[in-house]
């Protein structure tokens, strides 16, 4: 089996959460939010890998915090595809605005919204992040 690690960024301002929208284009997951976050590469500190995601992504420079919440998935349907095991963690922002500007296009991002949490869970999240989802904004306590 082959394991890979990935993260997700849990970031409130002004009691708003920041997501990101998967284009139509994505092949695993089109048009479904998310978290910002995503695979470790080798060689990367667990922190690293977090900020760098979430500086590709949202263009954001952020400090990682508490794990929130843990899942896995399958990286697509064959038997051949890799688990991701996943943590979301609560990140504040050092520095920056959001900015698409930042980001891969393997990333497959379309957009950005800030959300509150109650608007968080009636977005069409991807199906295997919507608990973890629900159980971070649980644990970050945001009203």
């Amino acid at each position: 089996m082959q394991l890979q690690f990935a993260q997700k960024a849990v970031i409130e301002v002004d009691g708003r959460l920041l997501l990101v929208r998967k284009s139509t284009t994505d092949p695993h997951q089109p048009g479904k939010w998310e978290l910002p976050g995503g695979r470790m590469k080798d060689n990367e500190s667990i922190d690293d890998a977090l900020i760098r995601e979430v500086r590709e992504e949202v263009g954001l420079q952020v400090k990682p915090g508490r794990p929130l919440a843990i899942w896995s998935w399958r990286l697509g349907n064959d038997t051949s595809a890799p688990t991701v095991v996943a943590i979301a963690r609560f990140c504040t922002v050092a520095s920056g605005s959001v900015t698409m500007g930042n980001h891969d296009e393997d990333d497959h991002i379309e957009r950005w919204g800030w959300f509150s949490p109650a608007a968080v869970m009636e977005l069409d999240l991807i199906p295997s992040a919507r608990e973890p989802i629900r159980v971070a904004l649980a644990n970050l306590c945001v009203d």
